[in-house]
């Protein structure tokens, strides 16, 4: 946003640079990205009168003329087609430089023009950056003084322009009188005397004319305050300098005086207003509704789009004249021939501006600003002073009023503690400096004790709601720099028994990486055809009631799908080892028609499965690999393998499913999809998974808590087993029996080997297993390990009816 250094003093009577300045608003939270220069060739562009003009003797669109300067008579060549003798004009003399419209700069030179000595130019108001026209020269009124500067004519001065990079939260900055409120405070709290002068309003009358109009306002939930005024007698003509060079400085185009003055109150209060030509409002009756469907409405740049009902519009009985709080429409926009008008100031939802605003693709100033949210309490003053204006310049008579307003300001109060204030600054700042430092900056003080005041915060901070947001406003004005560096590090962590939801997924998403898996994440959209292998689902699928495409039609009620999309997406990409996850959301319709949605954690694997290290035997990936992946996961919870039980569940999409439970309750469940289920996703390889049902899982990572070990300093035994089993009797079995020995000394077993062929029945198979013992007080002998190891092959033997595939114990 662009911020005048004059413009600023027409309230505040600075007397520091604007360097300075810049450094000063910085640090009051309003950051200055960067400093220009406009207007800077008034400096030198004195006022010139034309004694003589004759034609070029070697050119016919160029003219010789004797110029008085004050000191000397120049003779200046000029293409102008409107110079002539006896004007008073604007002269820049050799030596000095020129800077344009465009902010281009050339320096002005004695030099030779078809053989004739020019000593100076003659300007135009698109040559010293006073406007747009390039028809010709500028023609001054007789009453200048020759040799005198320009500025002094046109009230103009060089003036430098602030360029500060608002963050979203500060929409009171959004004019001059706001900037202004922050400077007063930070002078006024280190004792510097300085005036802040508001524009005066108070002897704004209406009722100078009796043209008036009526308002209907059909959608008060989008427009909860609307003020207009009908202004009578008004003749719309190209603006004052002064006006024009205000609205150049901050990077506005000057279209006549009407616009310029709501665009120029618009800068100084924040507030954004709009001029209609009262005669184009039929039967003089405006009407605040939402649009109908694909009605059509003309922008002021003669755009016709088609609206939806969503778009709030001012209009009369027949057309749109506005899209609210954004751009008027062409039917009713103020030219030459306006007469009489009729100015709006209002409060229009800013949620809807910006929903209007981006579905158009149309921001201006107004939306920029409704958008993120304006003043309520100063469309009126806006009104006024833009009324006032409109009269002073323009010889208009204020005419009748009207006005809407469906609730008050409801003003934040908050209770501040000033001993919060020290504890959060690590400062002790004397009370009576906060308390100045606060009405300085328009906050009222309803009740005071000794630690606590009651605050009531200006209708133009909606953005400090809380204690912590008063503390920032104290401490910008009072400074940052002001606050001593301690001499100790403070700092008081947060211990907590149980582990955040996202903190959990990045512990399994690192683990994930770590093996070589990559996240996905995935539309919740999804084709209804998907749906046809939930068949053990109680819940329905949610459809969307308008959506973009039948394969965007319902939100997904598995995670399979949409992974299995990604998969045939590169498999299609000759990408054939493929490891994903994603964590997401499916959803779901009750029997009473309410909404259910549960969260996944999602594994897909095709292709040849190898380990995160370099070093990994890369394998064909097979059931008992995803298995062993989930009992990772599983492990980095509170939970053990051996405290769930495993059980197959067939299911329609898959071939091969086993589920985890824990106390009747589904945790997690893996194998290997359907080839009929692969084939509606166009997938001819094989595809494993696991699906992780977050919400039960998560919940008993809440009582985990981290706990280290010492490292081992007595050494482990290592013993191995190979069994011949029954083909029915898992893995799980075996551990499960093993492990309720309680054998305190066994701290792992594992599966290194499976066999079923030739070599066995073809009722059996052969498990090899590893056992690992150790003790951290002692070393172990071979005859205990020994004892340990006939106790858990007896047991096999007895229970299972296991038998040892090869030799004695």
């Amino acid at each position: 946003m662009k911020i005048s250094y004059n413009w600023l003093k027409d309230y505040l009577d600075l007397s520091i640079g604007s360097n300075d300045l810049a450094d000063i608003l910085t640090s009051t939270g309003l950051e200055v990205e960067g400093v220009s220069q406009v207007f800077s060739s008034f400096e030198h562009l004195v006022v010139g009168k034309v004694i003589d003009c004759y034609q070029h003797p070697d050119a016919d669109r160029l003219k010789i003329t004797k110029v008085d300067v004050g000191h000397n008579i120049n003779q200046i060549i000029c293409g102008a087609p409107n110079v002539r003798k006896g004007q008073y004009v604007v002269v820049v003399l050799p030596g000095n430089y020129l800077t344009n419209i465009k902010g281009e700069s050339f320096k002005i030179k004695k030099t030779k023009i078809r053989g004739k000595w020019s000593e100076g130019m003659i300007c135009g108001e698109d040559e010293i950056g006073l406007g747009y026209n390039h028809e010709g020269i500028i023609e001054l009124t007789k009453d200048c003084k020759v040799g005198d500067l320009v500025s002094n004519y046109f009230k103009v001065n060089k003036d430098q322009v602030l360029d500060i990079g608002l963050t979203p939260n500060r929409t009171d900055a959004f004019g001059h009188i706001g900037v202004c409120r922050d400077l007063y405070a930070y002078f006024m709290h280190r004792s510097k005397k300085i005036n802040f002068t508001l524009p005066d309003t108070s002897f704004y009358k209406a009722g100078e004319s009796n043209l008036s109009l009526t308002l209907d306002n059909q959608s008060s939930d989008l427009c909860s305050q609307y003020y207009g005024v009908c202004i009578d007698n008004v003749n719309v003509k190209p603006s004052p300098i002064w006006l024009q060079s205000k609205l150049i400085s901050v990077g506005l185009k000057p279209v006549n005086n009407i616009v310029d003055i709501t665009n120029y109150v618009l800068h100084e209060t924040g507030s954004p207003l709009h001029a209609y030509d009262y005669d184009k409002i039929e039967e003089s009756n405006l009407i605040i509704r939402r649009a109908k469907k694909s009605e059509l409405f003309r922008t002021l740049d003669s755009n016709e789009i088609s609206l939806s009902s969503e778009n709030l519009i001012i209009c009369d009985k027949n057309k749109p004249l506005c899209l609210a709080g954004i751009m008027g429409g062409i039917d009713c926009n103020v030219n030459s021939k306006t007469q009489r008008i009729f100015l709006e100031s209002a409060f229009f939802n800013s949620s809807n501006v910006r929903k209007t605003s981006k579905q158009y693709g149309i921001q201006t100033d107004s939306s920029y600003r409704f958008e993120r949210g304006v003043d309520y309490n100063n469309s009126l003053f806006a009104l006024h002073r833009s009324a006032l204006l409109i009269k002073d310049i323009c010889g208009a008579k204020i005419g009748q009023e009207v006005s809407f307003t469906t609730s008050q300001m409801n003003y934040n109060e908050i209770d501040f503690s000033f001993k919060y204030c020290f504890n959060i600054l690590g400062h002790k700042i004397d009370q009576n400096n906060i308390l100045s430092i606060l009405k300085h900056l328009d906050f009222e003080i309803l009740t005071q004790t000794d630690d606590i005041i009651k605050l009531k915060v200006p209708s133009f901070r909606v953005d400090v709601t809380r204690p912590i947001d008063v503390v920032e406003e104290i401490l910008r004005i009072y400074g940052y720099n002001n606050v001593p560096e301690s001499k100790y590090i403070k700092f008081q962590p947060t211990i907590s028994s149980t582990i955040s939801k996202n903190d959990i997924k990045l512990h399994i998403s690192s683990l994930l990486a770590s093996k070589g898996f990559c996240e996905i994440q995935n539309n919740s959209l999804t084709s209804e055809k998907t749906t046809r292998f939930d068949g053990e689902s109680k819940l329905s699928p949610v459809k969307l009631l308008n959506p973009l495409s039948n394969d965007l039609a319902i939100m997904r009620t598995n995670m399979f799908s949409s992974a299995l999309n990604v998969i045939h997406h590169n498999l299609n990409r000759q990408i054939f080892n493929l490891k994903v996850f994603e964590f997401g959301k499916v959803y779901g319709l009750c029997d009473k028609n309410k909404y259910h949605e549960d969260e996944h954690l999602t594994i897909c694997v095709t292709g040849i499965f190898k380990g995160g290290s370099w070093n990994d035997k890369a394998k064909k990936i097979d059931f008992f690999i995803i298995k062993g992946v989930l009992d990772q996961i599983i492990q980095k919870s509170s939970l053990s393998v051996n405290d769930l039980s495993l059980l197959d569940t067939p299911k329609s999409y898959s071939s091969l499913n086993s589920s985890y439970f824990f106390k009747k309750e589904v945790i997690a469940e893996c194998g290997m999809f359907s080839n009929e289920f692969l084939q509606l996703h166009g997938i001819k390889k094989d595809v494993y998974f696991i699906d992780i049902h977050v919400n039960s899982f998560f919940k008993y990572f809440s009582s985990h808590n981290t706990q280290y070990s010492p490292i081992p300093k007595f050494p482990s035994i290592k013993r191995d087993l190979s069994l011949l089993i029954d083909k029915d009797i898992s893995f799980f079995e075996i551990k499960n029996l093993i492990n309720n020995l309680n054998i305190y000394l066994l701290k792992k077993i594992d599966l290194f080997d499976v066999y079923v062929g030739d070599k066995v029945d073809e009722n059996k198979k052969s498990y090899s297993l590893s056992f690992l013992f150790q003790d951290k007080k002692r070393t172990l002998t071979d005859l205990e390990v020994d004892k340990i190891m006939k106790r858990i092959y007896k047991n096999l033997n007895s229970k299972l009816s296991i038998e040892l595939r090869d030799g004695e114990l």
